[in-house]
């Protein structure tokens, strides 16, 4: 099995393209205006996981739209969540400030629309609604808070505009959950949205369970994950990028792309073990893994 990361792979195939030059002015006709306006409106989209919370704007064509702005803030709503059912005070305080920061630049920036959207920590939490309904005074946010088949849903549509041919497994893996689908033929098949994220492996952990038996237990019943051996594990999320980073720089890579990197399943597998020996303060060492990402390396 192959592992393909599949991040910001849209941007990637609207950049291998051709690109028109238009003329736009006194002289231009109406559908070369047109033409203009659709190419250069720009949309932002907020996504409020479990772990980090992001603002990327997008400017360019539906089917390929190439990020203009992109900004991650570490905030952890979903820390703590296993013992308390609710989200993390200081990540509350933390994302509101930065969520009014993202709505403040993303009208700067005047984008056409604004789309936010909340993942597992927000849907699962006890006080989630009264999170949104916050967000709705201010700073005047209208947050859909996706379903699980909703997340593992539009991860697989993501992979597919980056990779149409892309044949396996989509893996996104969030803070407080892994949303695993089926892709083939352009389509997206069977899905499931499993509670595997690096925070709440942690938690467990620290309470006496085993990550290894939770995993097991998670996946029992996936009947359709067997037809999978052998396909290529299209990895999403910044927890699978930050082992890569890691991965890359260990195997000295030439070219340091993030974005479609790939590794054999065997050898991937190894580095994890290799990695998940590591000390606390070892992972501190490496270059490629920020502080703020070491919780969900170690998980």
């Amino acid at each position: 099995m192959a592992s393909g990361l599949a991040e910001d792979a849209a941007a990637q195939s609207f950049a291998a393209g051709n690109v028109a030059v238009l003329p736009v002015g006194e002289a231009a006709g109406p559908e070369a205006r047109a033409a203009h306006d659709y190419l250069g409106r720009r949309v932002a989209v907020i996504d409020i996981g479990s772990n980090s919370i992001r603002l990327v704007v997008f400017e360019g064509s539906a089917r390929a739209p190439i990020p203009i702005f992109n900004e991650k803030v570490m905030c952890g709503l979903g820390r703590g969540m296993r013992a308390s059912g609710r989200l993390n005070p200081e990540g509350v305080v933390q994302a509101r400030t930065n969520l009014g920061r993202f709505a403040g630049a993303a009208a700067a920036m005047k984008v056409a629309s604004l789309s936010a959207f909340a993942t597992a920590a927000v849907r699962e939490a006890a006080d989630g609604p009264d999170f949104i309904d916050t967000l709705r005074r201010d700073p005047g946010l209208e947050v859909r808070v996706l379903s699980g088949e909703d997340e593992a849903r539009l991860s697989a549509y993501g992979v597919m505009a980056g990779f149409p041919r892309a044949e396996g497994i989509v893996g996104d893996l969030g803070g407080g959950s892994l949303e695993l689908v089926r892709v083939g033929g352009e389509q997206a098949h069977e899905m499931a949205t499993l509670p595997l994220g690096p925070l709440r492996l942690n938690e467990a952990m620290a309470q006496g369970e085993t990550i290894g038996g939770q995993v097991r237990r998670a996946l029992t019943g996936i009947g359709w994950l067997a037809g999978a051996e052998g396909k290529t594990l299209y990895a999403v999320g910044g927890a699978w990028r930050s082992l890569a980073k890691v991965h890359m720089a260990q195997h000295d890579r030439a070219l340091r792309m993030i974005d479609g990197y790939r590794a054999g399943a065997a050898d991937f597998a190894d580095f994890a073990k290799l990695l998940a020996r590591q000390s606390e303060r070892g992972l501190e060492r490496l270059p490629a893994i920020s502080v703020r990402r070491i919780e969900a390396v170690r998980a």
